[in-house]
């Protein structure tokens, strides 16, 4: 199996660094115009018989899967694929949390009314597995392949739950708006192919 997954393209908040999670927040013009120009690299990475896309139900997941794949494209939205709920630091900055915790970082301190880390690595788990069980390759038929759409802390904890690594490990994971990212699965356990790819 490959797994190719893709950050959604710029939004406001991307840009200015605040933390979007269940706020659906549409994309840029800039964004747009990132999402169209992954298009090619997304032609020539993945088949034209993808077996499946997923998507995160958010608008700027969804407006970068229709200009980077196609109009045509009809993804299986799901919440598992959802950005990090980030509680009452929803709409904030690093640097505007961290004047109220010091220290604070995403990847080490919680966000008060929001997810967890091992929610949301949970989250990630199921969609792996659901992945595997749908997806799984059978003998004597061709590997499968399947794209995701998602967010930029959730693709980090989801790339490192495919490597087996705990979720805070994400943090090594550096990825770009309208970026892609390719993982193969090799007997049984999946291996990083391609990282922040953009045209």
């Amino acid at each position: 199996m490959r797994i190719f997954l893709l950050r959604h393209a710029q939004t406001a908040w991307s840009l200015s660094g605040q933390h979007t999670g269940k706020t659906d927040v549409e994309l840029t013009e800039t964004g747009k115009r990132e999402a169209r120009a992954i298009a090619p690299l997304v032609e020539r990475l993945l088949p034209r018989d993808l077996d499946a896309v997923y998507s995160s139900p958010r608008i700027r997941a969804l407006q970068t899967l229709e200009l980077a794949l196609g109009a045509g494209t009809t993804p299986i939205v799901t919440d598992l694929l959802a950005e990090f709920d980030y509680g009452s630091y929803e709409g904030l900055t690093a640097e505007e949390i961290r004047k109220l915790v010091p220290g604070w970082t995403f990847w080490t301190h919680p966000c008060p009314g929001g997810e967890t880390m091992g929610a949301a690595a949970s989250r990630a788990d199921r969609f792996i597995t659901m992945l595997r069980e749908q997806h799984g390759q059978r003998a004597g038929q061709p590997d499968v392949t399947v794209c995701a759409i998602s967010h930029g802390h959730m693709i980090r904890i989801l790339a490192a739950r495919l490597l087996d690594l705990q979720p805070q490990q994400g943090r090594i994971f550096d990825i770009k708006t309208a970026s892609i990212a390719e993982f193969a699965d090799k007997s049984g356990e999946f291996v990083v192919s391609r990282w922040n790819l953009t045209p």
